[in-house]
């Protein structure tokens, strides 16, 4: 009957290295998942920022083209 418990404690050491490798690795992934996260806000930043910045160019770009208005229509009189 003591055998048991010894067993169960042995088991149990070495199950120690396998379930600290386990969540060692879960934070590896959990770590990895927070930087692509983070890579995919950035990139979305970017994009927006350059869409931004390309439609800003546009506006001032039509704003400095603009074409000039007609003259004015000169009225004389009728003949």
């Amino acid at each position: 009957m003591r055998a048991r418990p010894f067993l169960i404690l042995a088991a149990l050491l070495a199950a120690g290295p396998a379930l600290a490798q386990t969540r060692a690795e879960r934070r590896v992934d959990r770590l990895n998942d927070t930087m692509t996260q983070q890579n995919q806000m950035r990139s979305i930043q970017q994009q927006n920022r350059f869409d931004t910045n390309q439609i800003r160019g546009e506006i001032r770009r039509s704003e400095t083209m603009a074409p000039t208005p007609p003259p004015p229509a000169i009225i004389g009189r009728p003949r």
